[in-house]
């Protein structure tokens, strides 16, 4: 892979990171809202529904970030070698 395409996939790695943590930080509004309802309008099903957020859609992203950042650790040792200087 050429530096000009290296860098660009990075870029990309880059970018998804980022996309993937604003749709995070929407869940966590998501959340903060339903939070704010339950306290104004207690209720048994709400409550247990909270009790069990933050729920399988932010572990997924945030499982999706941390191998990303795994991912753009390795392209980086792809461009520019190790930390241990190989």
């Amino acid at each position: 892979m050429g530096d000009d395409a290296a860098h660009a996939k990075i870029d990309e790695i880059l970018d998804g990171i980022q996309v993937k943590h604003f749709e995070m930080a929407g869940m966590v509004g998501e959340y903060r809202a339903m939070l704010l309802k339950l306290r104004d309008e207690p209720n048994a099903g709400a409550a247990k529904l909270a009790q069990g957020l933050p729920g399988a859609r932010y572990h997924v992203a945030s499982t999706y970030t941390e191998d990303q950042w795994r991912v753009l650790k390795g392209e980086i040792i792809r461009l520019f070698g190790s930390d241990d200087g190989s």
